[in-house]
């Protein structure tokens, strides 16, 4: 419970207040830790930010800062929806459940997890594999090296998720479309061409739902249809927006992650990329490291209004003030995470907040998971020697990656 003492005076606030610096605090190249954050977590309070767009908003970088506002009921997602929220790129158009606060959050969350089960999840990894299998084969066959953002990570984003929600062939191009509209970096797709590519989407999606309701199949999309709480269900708008909120999730997971962790696994010595050749076994607890180290998940794509005033770390927040959490530093925070700077295989499971926490959890973090671990797993089995050759940074992203990551092999294909 918050109490006065706790609270710092009216010229701490107000000095706090006048603060304002440009946020992020580089171009975004790379995936290393900004220096920066070093210094804030350090400090008492917190940092008045401006982002590219939108109103001010108070930057979060310590972790258990960061556990307080992701889940705390008094900090509000739903309050960005209408507002000149901050953020990264003009477009102010939000919408699905990451702006729901509860119970209607809930509702359609807990029937979303339910068509997520984990044995549903686990059904996936064999599926998984063999789409990574075979676009590594097609890349194979097709010369010596492929950009793995393109050939490899985008293709493999889409396909998976068509399979996971059972997306026939024939409507696969609009899903591709839409994604690629989706990705930090898109600005060549206007809003005219945006809206036309997410049109198609939805008519797809909803051709899919009939379908479905008609004859079940063992899907995503099914099971979505299916799922109840009692005698609640999800409505077709309600699925259809649970799609276009899954649909860039899913997809930067892996379009980021997977070039990033080939990144840092193949760079100096590669004692890391053959650590995990030698010991397969270790890559569930790598990919979990790796998330927790690579610096991609930024600042910025989700923020929260304070419901009320509430005490963060020292500094006073005023209800109606926007918070954004910085998860790249959260997950460096030397109070929770011991030589955060250095990675390390063998750290205990879990605590990192690359997929978020509280409420607004990832519901598809395990997904997520298999995606990075089986899309590695057949890297290091079958490139032995893969080398990154030339890198295309993204700039000031949400999701800090590469555009382009152009690597090489030895050997012929299998």
């Amino acid at each position: 419970m918050t109490t006065f003492s706790d609270l710092p005076d009216a010229a701490e606030a107000a000095g706090a207040a006048e603060a304002l610096e440009h946020f992020p605090f580089d171009d975004g190249h790379g995936i290393e830790v900004n220096e920066r954050f070093r210094e804030l977590r350090q400090r008492k309070g917190l940092l008045r930010v401006q982002l590219a767009y939108g109103e001010p908003a108070w930057l979060v970088t310590r972790y258990a800062d960061a556990r307080l506002v992701l889940g705390d009921p008094r900090f509000s997602r739903a309050m960005s929806v209408g507002r000149d929220f901050p953020r990264q790129e003009e477009a102010t158009d939000v919408a699905g459940l990451m702006t729901l606060d509860g119970p209607e959050h809930t509702r359609q969350r807990k029937l979303l997890v339910q068509a997520l089960s984990k044995s549903r999840m686990e059904a996936q990894r064999p599926r998984v594999h063999a789409t990574a299998d075979g676009l590594l084969s097609s890349a194979m066959n097709a010369g010596p090296g492929m950009d793995i953002v393109a050939d490899y990570a985008q293709q493999m984003g889409m396909l998976s998720f068509c399979d996971l929600l059972g997306v026939p062939a024939s409507d696969r191009e609009a899903f591709a479309s839409a994604g690629a509209a989706l990705l930090p970096g898109s600005a060549a797709v206007g809003p005219e061409e945006k809206m036309r590519r997410f049109g198609a989407l939805r008519t797809c999606i909803e051709q899919l739902i009939a379908e479905r309701r008609a004859r079940p199949c063992d899907d995503l999309m099914s099971a979505m249809i299916q799922a109840r709480d009692d005698e609640d269900r999800l409505t077709d708008t309600e699925v259809i927006d649970l799609v276009f909120s899954m649909l860039p999730a899913r997809f930067e997971t892996i379009v980021t992650q997977i070039p990033n962790c080939v990144y840092v696994l193949t760079r100096g010595d590669r004692v890391l990329w053959n650590r995990l050749r030698a010991n397969p076994a270790e890559l569930p607890a790598a990919v979990e490291e790796l998330m927790r180290h690579n610096a991609s998940a930024g600042a910025g794509m989700f923020v929260r209004y304070a419901r009320e005033d509430v005490n963060v770390g020292g500094t006073l927040v005023r209800a109606g003030e926007a918070l954004t959490v910085a998860n790249e530093s959260a997950n460096h925070d030397p109070a929770r995470f011991e030589n955060p700077d250095t990675i390390d295989f063998s750290r205990p499971a879990g605590g990192h907040l690359t997929f978020g926490h509280g409420a607004h959890y990832c519901a598809g973090a395990q997904l997520g998971r298999i995606d990075l671990q089986e899309g590695l797993r057949v890297l290091l089995t079958r490139t032995p020697e893969l080398t990154v050759r030339d890198i295309t940074w993204r700039e000031r992203p949400h999701l800090r990656g590469a555009v382009t990551m152009r690597v090489t092999w030895q050997g012929d294909p299998e």
